[in-house]
């Protein structure tokens, strides 16, 4: 390969799964060169994202001391590949052997933001084992924060990832919102003046597509189900409104979220248990992209579909009648087009039962240090 033209070898090479290209560096400087560059690294990533290939299952434990469940995870993060879901293999994450919980924000181009309530929050990639932990950030909130939430995504018009916080202030309920942005170029936060009149029900982070982090909030304090969504364009760093699809009843919805499904952002509702799972996905506007027939499980979460399209795999949790014992989790494929289980659930052998958070996540060679400067792990960063 070493006589062929850059171009040809970057598009055989394009092709491979990452464990095999980073076992390749080792197979000349030349080859280590070309693999390390970021024109190559580029296109990797995106013949990954276009075939819908490379990918892989993130599972993680809830982060809630309280739940019977978190004995079995204690802190421990699994990864097993789209292709066969077959075996979980534990991963070496950042805040593996911290104290405190830690819990997966989003993902994005291969990379994962964590969060650890003692040791605030790194960006990992689990394909390279690089990761970067961001400078100490809450030293100087005060005490009567009331709630803060989370987005992270990446900038492709000034090439950067960025987390962004929201930290709602007050006592009893929120009285005012702070915006902070960590870009990974300057590895500093800073805060930003904007208008947040909003409010969320439920405090989940956000959900990256299309170059904004997305979050479902209400512009009514005294609302408990979310009424719109919120943007935050990464480029431009404002935030605009999304309106939710028109749902019927909006009252009798039981749990709404959104997420992300091939790069478009998706919006889920669930009702009571004789009414189906609709799932509406974001192109020029939403279209209602598929409907789900409630299963036993109480919690029904959209994750990937198939390389084919054809399928579509669904996380179901059912919950535990009795608070002591385990929640029941499981994981099947479902057929879109005869609208039934594909086949008997997933099971991911060696992955610990209970209360878990699942993202998907792309096998990608994008380099932390690229970014941020050598030797990134522990590097300090400044708030500004």
């Amino acid at each position: 390969m070493a006589k062929l033209p850059t171009d040809i070898n970057m598009d055989i090479l394009s092709r491979l799964p990452v464990k095999c290209l980073l076992r390749f560096k080792c197979v000349s400087k030349s080859f280590c060169s070309l693999l390390d560059s970021q024109e190559f690294i580029k296109i990797h990533l995106k013949r990954s994202i276009e075939t819908n290939s490379n990918l892989s299952l993130i599972l993680s434990g809830t982060p809630a001391s309280i739940l019977p469940s978190s004995c079995y995870w204690d802190g421990k993060i699994f990864s097993a590949s789209l292709d066969s879901l077959n075996l979980g293999v534990e991963l070496d994450h950042p805040f593996k052997n911290c104290k405190g919980e830690t819990l997966m924000i989003d993902s994005c181009n291969g990379l994962i933001a964590l969060q650890n309530d003692e040791n605030d929050i790194a960006l990992w990639n689990p394909a390279t084992k690089e990761h970067v932990m961001f400078p100490e950030f809450w030293s100087d909130l005060k005490d009567n924060v009331y709630v803060v939430f989370d987005g992270f995504g990446y900038d492709a018009v000034n090439d950067d990832y960025k987390v962004v916080r929201l930290i709602q202030f007050g006592t009893e309920s929120v009285e005012y919102t702070e915006v902070d942005v960590y870009s990974l170029r300057t590895n500093s936060w800073r805060r930003i003046r904007v208008d947040f009149p909003y409010y969320s029900p439920r405090p989940w982070n956000g959900t990256f597509a299309d170059g904004h982090v997305h979050w479902l909030v209400t512009n009514n304090p005294e609302d408990d189900i979310a009424n719109l969504i919120v943007a935050f364009d990464l480029k431009s760093e404002e935030f605009h409104e999304v309106p939710l699809p028109h749902l019927e009843n909006r009252n009798e919805v039981l749990v709404m979220f959104v997420g992300t499904l091939s790069g478009r952002l998706y919006f889920c509702c669930l009702y009571d248990h004789s009414r189906p799972v609709n799932v509406w996905v974001m192109k020029e506007s939403w279209t209602e992209a598929f409907s789900i027939p409630r299963r036993v499980g109480d919690y029904v979460k959209p994750l990937s579909y198939s390389k084919s399209g054809g399928k579509i795999l669904m996380d179901n949790c059912e919950y535990a009648e009795d608070e002591d014992d385990i929640d029941i989790w499981e994981l099947f494929w479902y057929d879109l087009q005869n609208q039934r289980a594909a086949a008997d659930q997933v099971t991911i052998h060696g992955v610990p039962q209970g209360w878990r958070d699942t993202i998907v996540c792309v096998d990608s060679l994008v380099s932390l240090a690229a970014y941020a400067g050598s030797g990134v792990a522990g590097r300090e960063g400044r708030m500004s």
